[in-house]
């Protein structure tokens, strides 16, 4: 997902994705986020899982809010499939573009 610099974005931290046989017969990797949590733009970061670490990812608040909730023992948490979630990139501004071509 390409997403402006200046957008409000909710960071949600995760520990590490667990598997989960649920949406498919072979396990599939899902994240728990909080349902509390979930915002209109949010970005997903791995804290804990060393394959995942500095990788960014977005998901909208109405894609995440469409998937079940469960427990995670404590909370109620919405289960979603890390295929859903897309790769961040931030684009650069125009007013940064245009200053950069002046400046080179």
């Amino acid at each position: 997902m390409l997403i402006s610099k200046q957008t409000p974005i909710n960071v949600l931290e995760v520990w590490y994705p667990k598997y989960s046989t649920q949406y498919t017969d072979k396990k599939e990797r899902v994240v728990l986020l909080a349902d509390y949590k979930i915002r209109e733009h949010n970005k997903v970061i791995f804290t804990k899982a060393k394959h995942l670490l500095g990788r960014e990812y977005y998901i909208a608040g109405h894609v995440a809010k469409s998937y079940p909730i469960v427990s995670n023992g404590t909370i109620p948490c919405r289960e979603i499939p890390m295929s859903v979630l897309d790769n961040l990139e931030y684009k650069e501004e125009v007013a940064q573009i245009a200053k950069n071509l002046f400046t080179d």
